[in-house]
């Protein structure tokens, strides 16, 4: 297996035209592509423990407030096999 690396400036075009080194056999090859955004992704940021409990998340659309009650009934169903899980 051979392995080149290149860095290029990706155009407006989203176009690019490779040549490859003459080391490199003809015939079928996998090319990757990694984007900024990619690594990006591949690291997440980690949150404190503060940044969660303060965060302000929105339930999706039709999903109601959840009570500890409810928490706590699913988890009692779900222990004793009731749960729709």
């Amino acid at each position: 297996m051979h392995a080149h690396k290149m860095t290029v400036t990706v155009p407006e075009s989203r176009e690019l035209t490779l040549t490859l080194p003459s080391d490199v056999p003809t015939g079928e090859v996998e090319i990757i592509v990694l984007s900024p955004l990619a690594r990006e992704v591949a690291r997440p940021r980690r949150h404190t423990l503060q940044e969660l409990f303060d965060a302000r998340l929105t339930p999706p659309a039709g999903v109601g407030p959840v009570t500890l009650a409810d928490i706590e009934k699913a988890i009692a169903e779900g222990a004793t096999g009731r749960g729709g899980v």
